[in-house]
């Protein structure tokens, strides 16, 4: 299936609730602490760089749900998922040499969505991860429609 357009990204985006100009600046403290607080837990520290603050001030929240059955979503709020969710993605940003930092998870699955320093955006599945694309619509096309590429080629 194609990548979706632009206008189609914000249609998705603009139902979930959504509009240009978007700042949840006053809840993005509490959202990022959820994360970084159970990362360094864990021993794996993650800072929230300017990519990541900037990408959950304006998607932070939302929730997009992915055609198909069986039902699934995708949520733009920061999120530790598993046990060892820090120590997985400590090492795939190790392999990718740059810092990651967690800003939302697709449901079903249990995956958590990652960006990196350059605004690029990873999905740490439980078949290992993958590159969802170079800018927030990009991934959020390849979330909500696919087709999402193995992470390998992007390694350092």
């Amino acid at each position: 299936m194609p990548r979706m357009r632009a206008d189609e990204v914000e249609a998705a985006l603009t139902a979930a609730g959504w509009s240009p100009g978007r700042d949840i600046g006053a809840e993005l403290p509490e959202l990022l602490r959820v994360v970084t607080e159970r990362f360094a837990d864990e021993g794996h520290p993650v800072e929230p760089f300017e990519a990541a603050q900037d990408f959950v001030r304006e998607f932070g929240g939302l929730r997009l749900p992915i055609p198909g059955t069986p039902p699934d979503a995708v949520g733009f709020t920061p999120q530790w998922i598993y046990e060892e969710s820090a120590e997985d993605v400590a090492e795939l940003a190790e392999d990718l040499g740059r810092r990651l930092f967690p800003v939302g998870y697709e449901e079903f699955d249990a995956s958590m969505i990652l960006i990196d320093e350059t605004g690029h955006f990873f999905l740490m599945h439980h078949t290992g991860p993958y590159f969802l694309g170079a800018s927030a619509y990009e991934a959020i096309s390849a979330l909500l429609r696919g087709p999402q590429e193995e992470a390998g080629r992007h390694f350092a």
